[in-house]
């Protein structure tokens, strides 16, 4: 039987969305049944090429395997990044222990490691991926409040000022005017105009605006439980009058959401308040450039908060190859460049890192290597990574 791998053929589009489907879903007790199509349209409608961003195992006409490797770009602090976004990892039951996951997802790692992609994002589980280089990473502020709360705040009623709208396809400028807020954050992803939409109804959730007198203030998105999936407030709207409009929304007397760890401002606001807070991580990530990562989540953090300033020299043994990494930094400037990687330069790294303890050490909530820094240098990490969930796939 012929066995071809590669990226997947237009003419088997339909196969595979029922392949990934039945994969994920047989068994699912939601009601209705989940569905790729309607839980990440931005990927599986025709018009962003779901075969071709698969990559995928057949023998003879049936796909046995199939790996998304989606295209994303990101901005961070001015600096546009590319990344590669993995999801719907998948192999049939008949097709299991042949390897085609592994030989799959190695084979997207090398496509990334070729192409420039920065980072790499993807859900499941923790041990599974770390074979692959894949660690939890980046900070969630998370912020529970519930109308007690909010009436002890408020001395009185919980009552919004604002009237919520449902957005569809013909709001074009309030989905411009919700687009150029979302951008206005340090770190956004490049949402298009044409998949913005879907992008905003990820994960069967339902995007809405918010209005004063009529005027655009804020957006919000409510998940199918009605918690908050994504939440912005526009310049002058106080962002607890936009959650008490959420509760009005979606009927519930309490909400969870997360925010990132640069948007200072609303963040202290809501550690006053809320009823818990907490940090976790936004998602399991791979590096496949560390320099271009450190330097834009660094200046990112830099840009919030006063850093210590100084050089530091970081010896990362990453799964693209060795960084031999110097970084600056100095006040609100942070650059990052490669030193120079003989023997004899390696040995002088300040601090030397294998691939995974390098992320924890950058990116995630404890590092152990981390405190091993000197002082100046301790406090520039964990950079201000974050993750909306829109945006994951």
């Amino acid at each position: 039987m012929e066995i071809y791998k590669g990226r997947g053929k237009k003419e088997y589009t339909k196969q595979l969305i029922e392949v990934l489907d039945d994969v994920f879903f047989f068994d699912d007790e939601e009601t209705p049944r989940r569905d790729f199509m309607s839980l990440l349209p931005k990927l599986y409608k025709d018009k962003y090429e779901p075969a071709y961003n698969n990559l995928v195992v057949m023998e003879g006409e049936d796909i046995k395997a199939a790996i998304g490797l989606y295209p994303l770009k990101f901005v961070a602090a001015g600096r546009e990044l590319k990344v590669g976004g993995i999801g719907n990892v998948a192999v049939t039951r008949d097709s299991r222990g042949k390897g085609y996951m592994i030989d799959r997802l190695n084979a997207c790692l090398d496509i990334m490691k070729a192409d420039g992609t920065v980072y790499s994002p993807l859900g499941g589980h923790r041990q599974r991926y770390g074979y692959f280089g894949y660690e939890p990473a980046g900070v969630s502020v998370c912020f529970s409040i519930n109308k007690r709360n909010i009436r002890h705040v408020l001395g009185g009623e919980v009552k919004t000022s604002l009237t919520a709208r449902e957005l569809t396809e013909a709001d074009t400028e309030l989905l411009a005017k919700v687009k150029a807020l979302y951008e206005t954050q340090p770190f956004h992803a490049v949402r298009p105009d044409e998949a913005h939409m879907d992008i905003l109804r990820s994960w069967r959730s339902t995007p809405y605006v918010a209005l004063a007198d009529g005027s655009f203030a804020g957006y919000f998105v409510l998940s199918r439980d009605g918690g908050i999936a994504e939440i912005m407030a526009a310049p002058g709207t106080d962002l607890l009058d936009l959650i008490i409009c959420t509760m009005e929304t979606s009927g519930r007397d309490s909400v969870s959401f997360a925010l990132p760890p640069y948007d200072t401002e609303n963040c202290e606001y809501m550690a006053k308040i809320c009823a818990s807070c907490s940090l976790t991580h936004s998602e399991m990530i791979n590096i496949f450039d560390f320099a271009a990562f450190i330097e834009a989540f660094l200046t990112v953090k830099a840009q919030r908060m006063k850093l210590g300033s100084g050089s530091l020299v970081m010896l990362i043994h990453g799964v693209n190859g060795d960084e031999n990494l110097e970084i600056i930094v100095n006040g609100c400037d942070v650059s990052v460049k490669h030193a120079p990687q003989s023997p004899a330069d390696m040995k002088l790294a300040d601090i030397e890192l294998e691939h995974r303890e390098a992320i924890r050490c950058i990116a995630s909530l404890y590092s152990e290597a981390r405190n091993t820094l000197p002082a100046f240098a301790a406090g520039w990490f964990p950079v201000d990574f974050y993750a909306h969930s829109q945006d994951n796939v």
